[in-house]
């Protein structure tokens, strides 16, 4: 070699240096990068955690006489608005129940939500109605896509984290969502606050293609501290659509704590969901042949979050047995309040005759399963409806409850499929997943939240019950909390 071509010892041994270091980054990023997600529960205790039981009924909040159940579909940022549609409704809906002047939201005691529906959610459970002032300003008028994007594709430091087989673009979702939006909460903070709805939030198990529930009860499977698990890990994993983003693992403990199954895991059910809902719960109690749970979006087991009431409902036998886990009591109307941003087909996407792309037929391979086990959902749970309506009308005199003699059920349908004008709903039906709505989706959005909620028939039926079992003549004088 010619020494005049040779590179300079001081150069090669910095070329050296660097080559060494890229290397050991190299090594950091795919070896040692790997979030430990949820912690392990310590002891095992019925009464601890973020369930139900813990949040008890209060004076200045809801009660269980007027017991609201709500659920908040997925459907990207379109999902988040509509159920905050629905939500500023519910504030602006006065209402006089047990002799006290308050809002129909105030009744809201559970809500269960997937995906997009889980940003409102959380957020609303976490601020309370703080949410009517800076929910838009934070959340939906701003462009989520560009900030994941930039944290994806702009940072080196994220590049290198992306190489870890361990670590994924979810995570990045989850990091996003704590810094942004949940400012570093977790479970534990929700439950400190002491008050209702408590949220139920649902992930998707790839293993066993069920429902995986962020909630102390589900977690009392795998010996795992809810409370010490943040939001954003939570609401990234209920939103973690397949191909867009990865999946989130949590460890399971199973095994460490203590904990005594119950009984309904391991006595047979009576019905067919019932069984199966008792052996995906059973598959969690051994850590050896399933040491970590992958969870993807919720929407994938369900997508209006309402088959959860059907499948509880199974595993633990009835209405009464339901609710009396829950820990309510006395309940004279029980409202099922079904907020769903699930968009019919376009079949004029395919009405030419070359085949369709890979984004197309990606999608479709989502949406289709997504579209009819939800459509399914739907007819069982007004079936379902009708059934419970029938048990408590038959329900003898002398057995004790924990429904009243007069108690009522309702189930509004506040969805995008039952709008009537239709160049609103081809309007709002073409608005797409994702996290990025303009101005005018939003605002279209909002109002149809509303719309949706007053036009219910089943909406006006509870409010004109309402009317009739008030205690004073200024049942609709309340002032509004929502401007």
């Amino acid at each position: 070699m010619n020494p005049d071509r040779s590179l300079p010892p001081d150069l090669v041994r910095r070329l050296s240096t660097w080559f060494v270091v890229g290397c050991a980054v190299l090594f950091v990023g795919c070896g040692y990068v790997r979030p430990t997600m949820n912690a392990p529960l310590a002891q095992w205790n019925p009464a601890y955690g973020y369930r139900s039981i813990n949040l008890p009924p209060s004076k200045t909040g809801s009660s269980d006489s007027l017991f609201i159940v709500a659920s908040f579909s997925g459907g990207g940022a379109r999902a988040s608005a509509l159920a905050y549609g629905v939500l500023q409704e519910l504030a602006r809906t006065p209402i006089v129940w047990e002799g006290r002047q308050e809002r129909l939201l105030d009744e809201l005691n559970i809500i269960n939500a997937v995906s997009g529906g889980s940003f409102t959610a959380t957020y609303y459970a976490l601020y309370g109605d703080r949410i009517f002032q800076d929910f838009e300003v934070r959340f939906l008028r701003k462009n989520w896509e560009n900030e994941l994007r930039a944290r994806i594709f702009r940072s080196p430091s994220n590049w290198l984290r992306l190489w870890s087989p361990y670590f994924g673009r979810a995570h990045i979702l989850s990091e996003l969502l704590d810094q942004a939006l949940f400012d570093g909460h977790t479970f534990g903070d929700l439950l400190a606050k002491g008050q209702r709805p408590i949220i139920n939030l649902h992930a998707s198990d790839m293993a066993s293609l069920s429902r995986f529930e962020f909630n102390q009860r589900q977690f009392d499977l795998i010996c795992s501290d809810l409370s010490q698990l943040p939001l954003s890990v939570a609401a990234a994993s209920t939103s973690a659509l397949p191909l867009l983003l990865s999946p989130i693992s949590m460890t399971n403990y199973a095994g460490q704590c203590g904990f005594q199954p119950p009984a309904r895991l391991v006595e047979e059910r009576p019905t067919a969901w019932g069984r199966q809902r008792a052996k995906e719960l059973r598959s969690y109690l051994n850590a050896k042949t399933r040491p970590y749970i992958h969870l993807l979006d919720g929407g994938l087991s369900d997508n209006i979050g309402m088959r959860s009431v059907l499948e509880t409902t199974a595993l633990f036998g009835d209405l009464e047995s339901t609710f009396r886990m829950l820990g309510a009591k006395r309940i004279r109307k029980l409202v099922y309040l079904m907020v769903s941003a699930e968009t019919a087909p376009d079949i004029a996407q395919y009405q030419l005759n070359d085949i369709p792309g890979l984004m197309r037929v990606s999608r479709a391979l989502i949406d289709i399963p997504i579209n009819r086990y939800s459509t399914d959902t739907l007819r069982l749970m007004n079936h379902a409806i009708q059934q419970w309506r029938l048990q408590l009308k038959q329900r003898p005199a002398d057995v004790p409850s924990i429904f009243a003699p007069d108690a009522d059920i309702y189930f509004i349908n506040a969805s995008l499929t039952e709008l009537t004008d239709p160049e609103e709903e081809t309007r709002l039906m073409n608005i797409p997943t994702n996290l990025a709505l303009t101005t005018e989706e939003v605002d279209h959005l909002l109002l149809a939240g509303s719309r949706l909620l007053r036009d219910s028939p089943e909406f006006q039926r509870l409010i004109q019950d309402l009317a009739i079992n008030a205690t004073t003549p200024t049942a609709l004088s309340t002032t509004s909390h929502v401007p």
